[in-house]
């Protein structure tokens, strides 16, 4: 049993991942074809940002009254519908409404798919470590996305809108294999009422707790200054390597599979950082530095080379950055509290990319995407002195 439970676990951590994966590389692409302009890219993807902070716990409601599969299979039918919806669109508005349904659809998804394995493991005596089963879902989900980027960027060569269709496509199939797949107890329905009381609450919650631990609080903001820096990046690079130095559509998934390999290697050299600084002030300061440093030179480069190898280094750093923030959350907080503690953190990270994302869509479209790359990487640099000296 516990041999079909992995089975069912990594099969669907695949499909998960890869599915979505197929527009990565040309999500930008597709919008500048309908004459979206960078700005307006942001306000788009801004929707999802603000919907998904939104929805996030309310739909963790859905789960308990109906099951983790039922909500797996309706969240994924859900997200074909915004791909099938975006696949069709050509208009602002209704980008906007295709975020906003996927965004539904993910937070339906959201942590449904772990808490079932995780629950059906233990229900059938389990011994593997938890940390031996994520693994697992971390380097099959890592192998669907680089699969999914490929594919995608092939068939985005010949038409911008037949990734959407693929992943609206492949969704479907996640749905069904989800209904074939999963295996879980006959669930007692509740009653379900959509409301937005839990997050109310959460928030409330969180607000008090982190008043009672600053330090918390400091380590949230550089999360959240990050996620304002790094936004410009996210929603730029393909436009820049393929209108501006003429690269074509099928060589983004090479650069999206580099930028996933040296994300994991900044995430190997994160112990090394942090045993070699005398604090974790240090060791955010570095990656600071050199996130910013990178973004600046890789903005700024006149050729292709450097340009492409700035912007994977300034990837490694965001991937040094990411443990050596949770490591830090974690030791900071209690164990009653971490769950509330997570969640403000997860809702300051999401205000940081909404501000980064309007900023720097404005500044791309006013001046040009060095000139919002330059601003993200002046803006880390300037702060990095700071974290240095005074800690977190």
């Amino acid at each position: 049993m516990e041999t079909n439970i992995l089975r069912a676990f990594r099969a669907m951590s695949f499909l998960l991942r890869a599915a979505p994966a197929f527009f990565f590389t040309t999500y930008q692409l597709f919008l500048a074809m309908h004459g979206m302009s960078i700005l307006q890219m942001s306000l788009i993807n801004g929707a999802y940002m603000i919907s998904v902070f939104i929805l996030e716990i309310p739909t963790g409601a859905f789960a308990d009254s109906f099951g983790r599969k039922q909500s797996i299979i309706c969240g994924c039918l859900v997200l074909s519908l915004s791909y099938l919806l975006y696949f069709t669109s050509t208009t602002l508005t209704m980008f906007i409404i295709a975020e906003i349904i996927g965004a539904f659809g993910a937070t339906l998804i959201s942590g449904a798919l772990d808490a079932w394995a995780v629950d059906a493991l233990a229900a059938n005596a389990s011994t593997l470590p938890l940390e031996q089963l994520f693994r697992q879902e971390e380097n099959v989900g890592k192998f669907g996305i680089i699969i999914g980027s490929i594919l995608g960027a092939l068939a985005g060569t010949t038409n911008l809108a037949w990734p959407w269709l693929l992943s609206g496509l492949c969704m479907i199939v996640t749905a069904v294999c989800a209904h074939r797949l999963i295996k879980e107890p006959e669930f007692a329905t509740k009653s379900f009422k959509f409301t937005l009381a839990p997050l109310k609450q959460t928030i409330h919650e969180s607000w008090h707790a982190g008043r009672t631990n600053p330090s918390f609080i400091r380590i949230a903001v550089t999360g959240a200054i990050l996620g304002i820096s790094v936004q410009s990046l996210n929603m730029q690079w393909s436009i820049l390597f393929h209108n501006g130095f003429k690269l074509p559509v099928w060589s983004l998934g090479l650069i999206f599979v580099a930028i996933s390999l040296f994300t994991a290697l900044g995430a190997r050299l994160a112990p090394f950082t942090a045993q070699k600084t005398a604090h974790d002030g240090q060791s955010i300061a570095l990656a600071f530095a050199f996130i910013g440093l990178m973004m600046i030179f890789s903005g700024q480069a006149a050729w292709l080379l450097p340009a492409i190898t700035f912007f994977l280094l300034h990837e490694m750093g965001r991937g040094l950055f990411n443990p050596l923030k949770k490591a830090m959350i974690n030791r900071r907080v209690e164990g009653q509290n971490r769950a509330t503690m997570l969640s403000l953190d997860s809702m300051v990270s999401h205000a940081g990319a909404v501000i980064g994302l309007l900023g720097g869509g404005w500044i791309s479209t006013s001046f040009s995407i060095g000139s919002a790359w330059a601003s993200s990487g002046i803006l880390l640099i300037v702060i990095a002195p700071f974290i240095w000296k005074k800690g977190i």
